[in-house]
């Protein structure tokens, strides 16, 4: 690891390892967007939506045991506390650029070889569905994170991922539901669901880094 890029370091040995679980989903995703299209199968379709837009962060905030474990590092200085808080997050904003070329590829050829899903596309709701998707995904990693590193935490790791998990679903359908009741339309709720999830993302990593700085590894 170059001592002038601690935090590239430590994302290249984030997804070294990772790497195997990313191609597995990420092709999966592609599958299942093939298979789709194909089809018409609006079912299939959603199926796809799903995966491909929340399998890869899911890897990564499995892989990363809700913290990055500090003895790991303690001799591979110059990487400071707030490296390793840091790297955490960018794993997962990685993981969610890393499916956007799969979504490329199936919207892409919907539009040119299936005229029927290239009305699904376009007007089934494909887009607000992801943004619901990516919604839990970035509430799941800021819930995840900050608690992980509490004893409570630390003690049930598999119960910590079922309360986020369950935590971020809720959070966000309740903005749909509160959206709704509104009158918000479909493209406006979605927008509130990112928003919503993209600031409790950056305020769970300021968070998450003050705890870093106190906490006894």
């Amino acid at each position: 690891m170059k001592t002038k890029k601690p935090l590239i370091g430590l994302l290249i040995y984030s997804f070294y390892s990772m790497g195997g679980s990313l191609a597995i989903v990420l092709s999966l995703s592609l599958l299942i967007g093939i298979v789709a299209l194909i089809s018409g199968n609006n079912l299939l379709m959603q199926a796809f939506t799903l995966t491909v837009f929340g399998a890869a962060p899911y890897v990564v905030l499995t892989k990363s045991g809700g913290t990055a474990k500090w003895e790991r590092f303690q001799l591979a200085m110059p990487i400071k506390r707030k490296n390793l808080a840091t790297s955490l997050y960018l794993n997962v904003l990685i993981a969610l650029i890393l499916e956007l070329p799969v979504a490329a590829i199936v919207v892409g050829a919907g539009f040119i070889f299936n005229e029927g899903m290239a009305d699904l596309l376009r007007y089934g709701g494909f887009a607000n569905f992801a943004f619901f998707v990516y919604g839990i995904a970035l509430l799941f990693a800021a819930l995840l994170y900050p608690l992980a590193c509490t004893k409570l935490g630390g003690r049930n790791e598999q119960g910590l991922f079922f309360v986020c998990m369950v935590g971020a679903g809720a959070i966000v359908g309740a903005i749909a539901v509160v959206g709704s009741t509104l009158g918000l339309s479909d493209g406006t709720t979605s927008f509130l669901i990112v928003a919503v999830a993209g600031g409790a993302f950056i305020a769970s990593y300021f968070i998450t880094r003050m705890i870093y700085a106190k906490i006894d590894f």
